[in-house]
């Protein structure tokens, strides 16, 4: 094992769960391992999930500023450059104007800074269509 992770239970709880688990001759640490594992089985996304979630950001940002003919083309070709050189500005850039714009930012805007696709999906959202609905 890499590390430790460290909780705090009461007393009584883990006294019982120490009980229970012997008595179904199981390991606490394995039982806890699995639901850690399980949890984040059933709730990471996938690359597609949030590049999907990305281009739709993108898309509200620029419903935002008024529909596609209304996103200023120097804006975009600013983030492009950045998507490509400095991902850092291009996550400032971004989390600024929705500032600028009292707007909620989107948790998966963070995402945009991991890796040049998605950022790149954020972009397409920016100028694209209306993303499809899942059926």
């Amino acid at each position: 094992m890499d590390t430790n992770l460290h909780i705090r239970i009461s007393k009584e709880l883990k006294e019982n769960f120490q009980q229970i688990a012997k008595e179904n001759n199981k390991d606490t640490s394995s039982l806890v391992r699995d639901w850690i594992s399980n949890y984040v089985a059933e709730h990471q996304k996938s690359d597609e999930d949030i590049a999907a979630e990305l281009y739709k950001a993108g898309y509200q940002l620029q419903q935002s500023l008024g529909g596609r003919e209304e996103v200023s083309k120097e804006f975009v070709k600013q983030l492009q450059e950045y998507a490509l050189t400095n991902q850092k500005e291009f996550t400032q850039l971004i989390l600024t104007t929705y500032l600028d714009l009292d707007l909620t930012i989107p948790s998966v805007v963070s995402k945009a800074y991991n890796k040049y696709a998605f950022s790149q999906m954020f972009l397409f959202g920016l100028i694209g269509d209306k993303p499809k609905e899942k059926v």
